[in-house]
């Protein structure tokens, strides 16, 4: 799914883990994660991680489209230290993405008080993902 993987590229720099959840009705939530390292930037970036990891992260999004339900959630360390959270919904069949104050308040609720070490960011558009 081009996606996941533009998502990925346009990341930027740094090590990344990009964790995606699938919240079905009558069902179990569904998740899975993948870390990846990005080196420079642009069209020369190279990016390098767990394929099989990538591969269940791009499942878990294409089962969110189909029960338009779902949430992708992208952590980065950048190489100079800083560690920053963006965060997308499953909008129809698209990846909607979250401003800053909507990515606080939804770690907020799940994982309490707030890291003054973390900075959360609006959310990049992922081109692949737009709304049809």
């Amino acid at each position: 799914m081009e996606t996941v993987t533009d998502l990925m590229k346009t990341a930027g720099p740094g090590r990344h883990l990009i964790t995606t959840a699938v919240h079905p009705s009558n069902a179990e939530p569904v998740i899975a994660y993948a870390w990846f390292d990005v080196i420079g930037e642009g069209t020369d970036a190279l990016w390098s991680g767990v394929f099989a990891d990538a591969a269940a992260v791009t499942e878990v999004v294409a089962l969110g489209f189909i029960v338009a339900k779902g949430s992708v959630v992208l952590g980065t360390t950048s190489p100079t230290g800083e560690e920053t959270v963006r965060g997308w919904m499953v909008d129809g069949h698209a990846l909607r993405p979250l401003t800053a104050d909507q990515v606080r308040d939804a770690f907020h609720e799940t994982l309490g008080p707030e890291t003054p070490s973390v900075t959360y960011r609006t959310a990049f558009p992922v081109p692949t993902s737009a709304p049809a």
